[in-house]
């Protein structure tokens, strides 16, 4: 009996429990199901922020060329998620423009927003998409919103240079700028040299390979003596003849106290990948600067001294000056900041500074010239007024010193494009430049501060000795004391793209690109003139025939002074100074390689101010 009235109590309970079981169940089916379609929903809405943020990145400062604007990085953004499925309008979508990096004190990615007038800062952009959402499509219970984002960053990194051009180099002037810093003025560089030095590129994997190092980074804080030593190796060795070069420079002044930084910038979070590479020649020009950057540093002149019997270069200047019996030029260098080869994306900092900046040499050249007059020209000319009752005796070359200001140019990366994928990977790359500034003026370099000591050209340069019936024989002293005005003219108009560049390249190797005025050395040109001329010494109360003498001798020796003046700094000093970097009438820059290594894309990232 007792038995029967538990189970009739249980079944009571089951049929009270068994509804609640099944609704259970069945709303447990339904969250499941719900919870599917809301993972599914959000994952579709995370795959559409994904495209939505890699096409509108496309239009960020550092990806997007020369025009970038909001409203294009948002058409991109609602374009690129409605191909990817989505079906609303762009009010759902927030597109915020910015930085996604890592620092020092945090090496996780984090997002940093740019307001629209900051757009130059940007090397990014973060989408992200909010959706009001049913909980569930049978249960009314409420709903809820879905969110999702992703920040993508895409930048063209660019390794540049305004170092100089191997093409510039006359005479063997970078030889004897080498053979200067090296303490050898003997030393002289082939045309295979510069062929080479040219050329060459180092890449940056098998360097960094070579010196021990995982990245760039920690490159730039190694000697400068061990780099060189590298590349030496990595070039052929010291057998071959640009390996040479490289191997003679470890033992120049002032490399010991040197670091890779002092050629080689890398501007921060720049990653450069392995496949870059570096131009040995760029390497080697800044090296050689920053060597003679030490000299001057210490209050000496790096010096250079050609002479004519010695030099192509001058005896092709002197051959079509006939009043000319000799013709020798000391260069002196003094340097103010030496040429890096920089790498770095085209965009702005926190403080609106493009933050790939690069310069060619600043630096103060003194070239005095020295400019011995012909005796049997002189002779011919003052007897032919004389009759012969002058003689003369040549007393000094006249010396021309002149001081050459070159304020280093300077540069700034300012647009790069991404490639759109498929066959055409060319880019434009933009980059807004100010002119070298070159001033020349008579006067010497002060080795210890650089700044220009202006003085005019002074020389005793002749004794004429005066045989008369009246007077009997008597000496008289002639004077060159002479102003000169250095005019330098030129096309300064320049262009501010490279076209066409390719991020990838046969094999690795892209061409070396430069941009520039379209001038060069032989286009440059020095326009002298006298602007006061001398002969008496100071002298006054001179004879009749001492004066007829010196008024016929103001003629040639100011067309001797004009042309010499003129030719040197065609011929010798605009060279030099093209061979550094430093191209009168024109600023250059070249771009060695370009890459589009650093597309990253981080979903749900993190936003701080």
């Amino acid at each position: 009996m007792g038995r029967n009235k538990n189970l009739r109590s249980q079944r009571g309970a089951l049929i009270f429990l068994a509804p609640l079981a099944v609704s259970a169940i069945v709303l447990i089916m339904v969250l499941a199901v719900d919870s599917a379609r809301l993972l599914a929903l959000n994952s579709e809405m995370q795959n559409q922020v994904n495209a939505a943020a890699s096409a509108a990145a496309d239009g960020a400062q550092a990806c997007g060329g020369a025009d970038i604007a909001m409203s294009t990085m948002t058409a991109r953004a609602l374009a690129a998620a409605q191909a990817a499925g989505y079906d609303g309008d762009g009010g759902a979508l927030e597109v915020l423009p910015g930085l996604l990096e890592s620092s020092e004190e945090n090496t996780d990615l984090v997002f940093r927003s740019v307001p629209e007038s900051a757009l130059n800062r940007s090397n990014g952009v973060r989408v992200s998409m909010t959706r009001e959402e049913p909980i569930s499509r049978l249960i009314p219970v409420g709903s809820i919103t879905l969110e999702t984002s992703a920040a993508v960053r895409k930048e063209v990194n660019a390794t540049i240079s305004a170092a100089g051009s191997a093409a510039d180099v006359e005479g063997g002037l970078l030889g004897d700028l080498v053979g200067a810093v090296l303490g050898d003025p003997s030393y002289s560089l082939s045309p295979t040299q510069l062929d080479s030095l040219e050329n060459t590129l180092v890449n940056v994997g098998d360097l960094l390979e070579r010196m021990g190092v995982a990245s760039v980074a920690d490159l730039v804080d190694e000697p400068l003596v061990d780099l060189l030593t590298e590349v030496t190796g990595l070039v052929g060795g010291a057998a071959q003849p640009i390996g040479g070069l490289v191997d003679d420079l470890t033992g120049a002044t002032g490399i010991s106290g040197l670091y890779v930084s002092d050629v080689l910038e890398v501007v921060e979070g720049a990653n450069v990948p392995a496949n870059a590479s570096f131009p040995v020649y760029d390497l080697v020009i800044s090296t050689v600067m920053n060597s003679a950057r030490v000299l001057s540093d210490s209050g000496s002149l790096l010096t250079l001294n050609l002479q004519t019997s010695e030099s192509t270069l001058l005896q092709s200047l002197t051959s079509s000056i006939g009043e000319l019996a000799d013709l020798d030029v000391a260069l002196g260098l003094h340097v103010a900041e030496p040429p890096k080869i920089v790498y770095g994306p085209a965009r702005q900092d926190s403080d609106g500074e493009w933050v790939t900046q690069f310069q060619s040499a600043d630096i103060r050249l003194e070239a005095v010239i020295s400019a011995g007059l012909s005796d049997s020209t002189i002779n011919s000319l003052i007897s032919t007024l004389s009759l012969g009752l002058i003689d003369l005796n040549l007393l000094e070359d006249i010396d021309i010193p002149l001081a050459v200001q070159a304020g280093g140019g300077r540069g700034s990366f300012v647009s790069g494009d991404c490639a759109r994928g498929g066959n055409d990977n060319d880019v434009s790359l933009g980059f807004d430049l100010v002119d070298t500034a070159v001033e020349i003026e008579t006067g010497r370099i002060d080795p210890g501060t650089g700044t220009v000591i202006p003085g005019d050209v002074h020389a005793e340069i002749l004794e004429l000795t005066i045989n008369t019936i009246l007077l009997g024989t008597y000496t008289e002293q002639l004077c060159v004391d002479a102003g000169l005005a250095v005019d330098l003219y030129g096309e300064t108009t320049l262009p501010s793209v490279i076209h066409n560049y390719p991020l990838e390249c046969a094999d690795g190797d892209c061409a070396r690109k430069s941009l520039a005025s379209g001038n060069s050395a032989d286009d440059f040109d020095a326009n002298v003139d006298i602007t006061s001329l001398d002969l008496t010494c100071g002298t006054s109360g001179l004879g009749a025939g001492i004066l007829s003498v010196a008024n016929a001798l103001v003629t040639p020796i100011t067309i001797l002074l004009e042309d010499v003046a003129s030719d040197v700094v065609q011929g010798v000093v605009a060279p030099l100074l093209a061979a550094l970097g430093v191209n009168p009438g024109n600023m250059s820059v070249t771009v060695v390689n370009a890459n589009q290594n650093t597309t990253q894309l981080i979903e749900n990232v993190s936003i701080v101010n």
